[in-house]
């Protein structure tokens, strides 16, 4: 039919109206049967009783005009119940299903708020003050159903629905590598260089690095943390480690018998582990060590190594993380963007005679 005043608006959203809401006595129950958490199909219950009464109220202003509701079917809420009845048919676990039903009971929620919001204040212009007291206790009533909903789902429910690999970080490459200190460029600054703590307890010595195959950046430090008979060898995550160049040791907040329980490290077992090993040894190790969130601009997983990683060993990165580095850290960043005085300094420099300093290291890998 035709809209020709706001009367006519008024009653095409209240007709609407009607249907949600009869939508919503069908699908509910259906929701509640299939919903898990007792507390979900508690809710989900009353709220269906409380959806007979905001028929009661349609129908009750239907009755102050005198007119007839009129035929019409809520395509939206149809469109939702659809997707619900999808959502079901989907296989899934118990919780997950809770999570599910809450989402889209609260589709049919806020779509029933915005639509009950638009007849109270079309009542209101309309100098239906009585009708728009009732269209706005409906309001509350959806209000405080769809706040429920959204307490359980943030109490538990989107909780429970969560598996152990929703909390791992994106799957491991299984292309991590193994390089000893002996085999890196300007690494001599680094070769025994003891690791303490913040209580100057000493954990160990570095000894050898694993970084990610793909991107080179290095991930860990490999510890030796000695032993009078054996040698035992354990992980930390390079962000974990700083350097105290007062004291010219890197250091770590971890307490002695925390670093005892860290991953071990072996290199012969390491080296020897197939593509799918190092995979299920790099996932035990995100379990272990969840990578701090990143913040904005600073780059994901392959961001650049902490400084005094990069000043110890000669590494290359990729240009736009050498633009984040400090003046200092970027000069080892040779490859891609060496620092311009550290270059002009270089090229002023005599080319080193031949075996003249018996320092220089010959040409090993490089951590990209």
């Amino acid at each position: 039919m035709a809209i020709a005043s706001l009367k006519d608006l008024y009653f095409d959203e209240l007709s609407d109206l009607y249907d949600a809401e009869t939508q919503m006595i069908r699908t509910l129950p259906i929701l509640a049967e299939a919903a898990h958490a007792p507390e979900l199909r508690e809710a989900l219950r009353q709220h269906c009783d409380e959806s007979r009464l905001h028929l009661e109220r349609l129908e009750l202003i239907f009755t102050h005009w005198g007119e007839r509701r009129r035929a019409k079917t809520c395509a939206g809420v149809a469109g939702i119940v659809q997707e619900a009845d999808d959502r079901l048919n989907q296989e899934a676990t118990d919780d997950a299903r809770d999570a599910g039903i809450i989402g889209v009971a609260q589709r049919i929620e806020h779509y029933e708020i915005a639509a009950y919001g638009c007849a109270r204040a079309y009542a209101r212009r309309l100098n239906r003050a009585d009708e728009a007291r009732l269209l706005q206790e409906t309001l509350d009533e959806e209000g405080r159903a769809d706040r429920r909903l959204t307490e359980m789902a943030e109490a538990h429910i989107n909780d429970d629905a969560r598996s152990e690999w929703d909390m791992r970080e994106p799957e491991a490459t299984g292309r991590l590598k193994y390089l000893p200190l002996e085999n890196l460029e300007r690494s001599r600054d680094l070769r025994d260089l003891a690791i303490r703590n913040v209580v100057d307890a000493e954990l160990g010595r570095l000894d050898g690095l694993v970084a990610d195959a793909e991107s080179g950046i290095a991930r860990y430090a490999v510890v030796d943390g000695g032993g009078l008979f054996s040698r035992r060898r354990y992980l930390l995550p390079v962000t974990m480690i700083r350097y105290d160049e007062s004291a010219r040791v890197l250091r770590v907040d971890l307490d002695e018998t925390l670093a005892s329980r860290y991953p071990e490290f072996d290199r012969d077992e390491f080296q020897a582990m197939t593509e799918r090993d190092r995979r299920g040894y790099e996932m035990r190790l995100l379990e272990f060590f969840p990578r701090t969130p990143v913040e904005p601009g600073q780059g994901g997983a392959d961001a650049a190594p902490p400084e005094w990683l990069m000043t110890g060993v000669w590494v290359t990165v990729p240009p736009q993380k050498a633009e984040r580095l400090s003046p200092d850290a970027r000069s080892f960043a040779n490859e891609f963007v060496p620092d311009r005085e550290h270059v002009v300094a270089r090229a002023a420099e005599p080319p080193p005679v031949p075996g003249e300093d018996a320092d220089t290291p010959p040409p090993r890998d490089k951590i990209r």
